[in-house]
């Protein structure tokens, strides 16, 4: 009796590990063997819990996941912004071409009332590297057509979700597009 009692405890323990097992995920290192660039691969920040979505490089949108807010780092490119070191809270954006464009809605701090950031639209020339902010819609759309850029934009939240299940985003560039296929073909 005790041993088929030992023998159920064990096959318990066995089958409870094989499953915690097969659902863990460790990194898949399918694009880092494959020899491409990270950055437009992982789907966040190495060592803690930020969400990202790469855009042109080394543009990229971050999320803290304690948060919903949406941040683009224009220290990344040495980008001089009247804002700060980045644009936030991101809503919505789009990317085209060499230029990143998009909306950030107002930002109030609760502790000090003193605080408000007014909602903004944007554009970033990254060739250029300017970043030109507008206080009216209207004036944004207008420069959007002036440069012939699609007024479409996109949520980060979907584009996060889509980019966390296939890395290939419509503006990568061609070759990184067809390595990173060529790669997720071989897993």
């Amino acid at each position: 009796m005790k041993r088929i009692y030992s023998f159920l405890i064990f096959t318990a323990v066995f089958l409870s590990c094989d499953k915690l097992k097969n659902n863990m995920q460790g990194p898949n290192y399918t694009y880092k063997n494959a020899g491409i660039d990270q950055f437009y691969y992982l789907s966040h920040e190495v060592g803690n819990a930020t969400a990202t979505i790469p855009l042109l490089k080394p543009y990229t949108l971050f999320r803290d996941n304690s948060s919903a807010t949406w941040f683009l780092d224009t220290d990344l490119g040495n980008l001089y912004n009247e804002l700060g070191g980045g644009i936030a809270p991101l809503f919505n954006f789009n990317v085209n071409d060499s230029m990143i464009y998009g909306y950030k809605s107002k930002l109030i701090d609760e502790n000090n009332s003193d605080f408000l950031m007014p909602e903004k639209w944007f554009i970033i020339n990254t060739k250029g590297k300017k970043l030109s902010l507008f206080d009216k819609e209207s004036d944004f759309k207008a420069e959007l057509e002036k440069l012939n850029l699609p007024e479409e934009m996109l949520n980060p939240d979907e584009v996060y979700e889509q980019f966390k299940n296939d890395p290939i985003l419509p503006w990568f560039p061609e070759d990184i597009k067809k390595q990173l296929k060529e790669a997720k073909n071989k897993k």
